[in-house]
């Protein structure tokens, strides 16, 4: 039984790091005082916890192809807040061209998701506790 236990307790102590690393505060990899502007083709959705992503490929002023990772909330978050926003997941369609606005990631091509303009004309604007005015946002 003390040798099951000291395994067991090996294999927390283990597990650790790779949890603490998994979510992160969003301020540590963007700049929520700045803005960033990005339009291109949606070529992925990934919808989970602790933090959603879209995958937007955009096309450069030379004609490269350049991979955006677009961090948002987690999939829980949206789902409780999401409805006040009007931001539902299947709005999100694969290979459409969408215009997303956010902070700029402290990573090259990243940005965390503030609004976004589909391809159908809809704009989704994402309030967050982060911004000054909480009025909108439950807490």
């Amino acid at each position: 039984m003390v040798r099951l236990n000291s395994r067991l307790i090996l294999l927390i102590v283990l597990a650790m790091p790779a949890s603490a690393i998994a979510h992160h505060s969003v301020p540590v990899n963007f700049d929520t005082r700045g803005s960033n502007t990005i339009t291109g083709v949606l070529v992925a959705t990934k919808w989970v916890n602790p933090h959603s992503q879209l995958q937007v490929e955009v096309t450069t002023e030379d004609g490269k192809k350049e991979l955006w990772l677009i961090e948002m909330n987690a999939k829980n978050t949206i789902n409780r807040l999401g409805k006040k926003m009007d931001f539902r997941f299947d709005d999100f369609v694969i290979g459409e061209i969408i215009t997303v606005q956010g902070w700029p990631g402290r990573h090259d091509r990243s940005i965390y998701f503030r609004s976004c303009i589909l391809a159908s004309g809809k704009e989704i604007i994402w309030q967050s506790r982060l911004d000054p005015d909480l009025t909108n946002v439950d807490k």
